[in-house]
């Protein structure tokens, strides 16, 4: 997308009907989170393809004072910087790239000169400025319960992911939940669309239940049992096939239309998985 609590999240696609901002990174700790959710969300592609779009996140930083061009010093002021959510500029923490931010000028065709006043951050965690019209991630104060990433990944892979992130493959334990996380889908994944069918791989994420340990009793990865009440499963699920040679669906989906399924931790069902947030 165009540059236009504690927790972040980093989505590429339509928010919905969410209200929000894009994220004020104030400290090292949440910016250590964007860079680690960065990771997660878009993996390092390498220092050949550092500056690809999605090597960025578009954070809620801009210079609003000063930002004509004419101050040349290229010395960084924080009082001409403001963050989007509260228009406040920020305090000591900052993470510039060495001679960053240049505000370096582009000037069009037409005369129009444009400026970099956006701030944007990478893997490594540090800060660069750019130009407005950049297309990237961005990532956003988040309130929510789940992290969902786009990046398809088996359920091992998935559960992996989460706990590198210090989190863990999700749970949902309500109706509500259900429908949280549907929603969550939606922000961290855009709007489902309309060609995607049923048993798409687009249509379905992980979470954190399985019943490897004892077929028909479903847990969570923390070995809370899981409510029954609660599993609208997709028919004819749950069947447990093993038309997979030494693999049964010990591992739990759940659908963009909040429908569960049990199938294969194997390298032929990739998908996006959800993390839950700590202390939710």
């Amino acid at each position: 997308k165009q540059w236009y609590q504690r927790r972040v999240a980093i989505t590429a696609g339509g928010m919905g009907d969410v209200q929000g901002h894009l994220a004020t990174v104030n400290d090292s700790e949440k910016n250590s989170d964007l860079k680690l959710l960065l990771n997660m969300a878009y993996p390092y592609k390498g220092w050949k393809k550092q500056w690809a779009g999605d090597q960025w996140v578009w954070a809620g930083l801009r210079k609003t004072k000063n930002n004509d061009g004419s101050d040349t010093s290229m010395k960084y002021k924080p009082e001409d910087w403001s963050w989007a959510a509260d228009e406040t500029s920020p305090k000591e923490f900052h993470k510039w790239m060495r001679k960053q931010p240049d505000q370096k000028p582009e000037i069009r065709r037409n005369g129009v000169t444009l400026l970099q006043n956006q701030m944007r951050i990478n893997h490594k965690g540090h800060w660069d400025d750019t130009f407005k019209y950049k297309k990237h991630p961005y990532a956003c104060d988040y309130q929510g319960k789940y992290i969902i990433s786009a990046n398809s990944k088996t359920w091992s892979q998935s559960k992996a992911e989460c706990e590198a992130a210090g989190l863990e493959l999700a749970k949902v334990r309500s109706d509500a939940e259900v429908k949280e996380i549907i929603k969550s889908a939606d922000y961290f994944l855009g709007s489902k669309a309309d060609s995607v069918k049923v048993w798409d791989k687009e249509n379905w994420i992980w979470l954190g239940g399985t019943d490897e340990e004892e077929e028909g009793v479903w847990k969570w990865v923390d070995g809370s049992p899981i409510d029954k009440k609660i599993m609208n499963w997709r028919n004819p699920n749950p069947d447990n096939a093993e038309y997979i040679k030494d693999h049964a669906q010990h591992y739990l989906a759940i659908s963009r239309d909040g429908e569960f399924d049990d199938s294969f931790d194997h390298k032929s069902r990739h998908r996006a998985f959800a993390c839950q947030c700590p202390g939710t």
